[in-house]
């Protein structure tokens, strides 16, 4: 077997989608600034291997595919896209997986999902193209808390349907960070305390940081694998028999690995929503809240 062997049983389901950061400016996120007064609608999502969420909307006037990634700040467009658009590209970096790759950054002048009307757009710019060869269809880009926090939705795996409009309390409610526009959750893995973001562009649990190299041996599978970012390939260490608590709930089993190389600031690492089984994901644009369905 070979050691370095790729995460996950496709190149879809090692798609370890992170934040990332940019220079570049922030439009402030009110109605009153980039878009229509919100209305209550329904738009049909197609799942793909399990836990990618695949959503139609408009870029540019145009109609386009979007995978649904609120694990991504700010929201990432297709290379491909930019240039045919002819959009002004400028260089720059962004943060995948903990690490700092670069990229190009540039401003999407209209976006529609849903009842979401965005102008002047600040966007990460990368190469997605093994992303659309592995899905099989063209992706204008992913689609981020930047722009999906601007409104109130929820996301049911069950019905694959992303609803816009007023939410319920329940599920395990997640504060919502308006500045870095994630959602970034409290939580205990392998009896450590970390904050994770609630991602839906994952169906692993990831963490950064050479310490967990000082887990029990037990605790660790011995190969070196690798995964695919947005950007580069990423060595890391399957963590055996994972438990993890989160909103008194305990989940046991799901795919869990570490980066050594990876560092952030302000989060430990990810987990994929369809990791820990969840049904779905809501938010509350009012509270600054995000709900686990279970």
């Amino acid at each position: 077997m070979n050691v370095k062997k790729t995460l996950g049983a496709s190149l879809i389901g090692t798609l370890l989608w992170n934040p990332v950061e940019s220079v570049a400016k922030h439009i402030p996120n009110t109605p009153e600034n980039d878009s229509h007064p919100m209305q209550e609608c329904r738009v049909q999502v197609s799942v793909r291997n399990g836990f990618l969420v695949l959503a139609a909307g408009q870029i540019g006037g145009v109609e386009a595919r979007f995978v649904v990634d609120t694990g991504t700040a700010p929201s990432i467009l297709n290379a491909r896209l930019a240039k045919k658009m002819g959009l002004e590209v400028s260089g720059g970096t962004l943060v995948a997986v903990g690490r700092t790759v670069k990229s190009g950054h540039a401003v999407v002048p209209e976006l529609n999902l849903g009842p979401i009307h965005v102008t002047n757009l600040p966007v990460n710019v990368v190469d997605l193209s093994q992303l659309e060869k592995s899905l099989g269809t063209e992706i204008a880009g992913l689609i981020g808390m930047d722009v999906l926090g601007r409104a109130s939705f929820r996301l049911d795996y069950d019905t694959k349907e992303l609803e816009f409009g007023e939410v319920a309390d329940e599920g395990i409610a997640v504060d919502y960070d308006a500045t870095s526009r994630l959602a970034l959750a409290e939580a205990s893995l392998q009896g450590r305390t970390v904050r994770l973001i609630v991602d839906t562009g994952s169906d692993l649990v990831v963490v950064y940081g050479k310490s967990w190299e000082a887990l029990e041996p037990a605790r660790l599978v011995s190969q070196t694998q690798e995964g695919t970012s947005v950007a580069e390939q990423v060595p890391a260490r399957e963590i055996a028999k994972p438990e993890m608590q989160l909103g008194g709930r305990q989940f046991r089993g799901m795919r869990t690995y570490y980066v050594p190389s990876a560092t952030a600031v302000g989060y430990d690492g990810f987990f994929g929503v369809r990791a820990l089984n969840l049904h779905g994901i809501s938010f509350d644009r009012a509270k600054h809240r995000m709900y686990l369905l279970n």
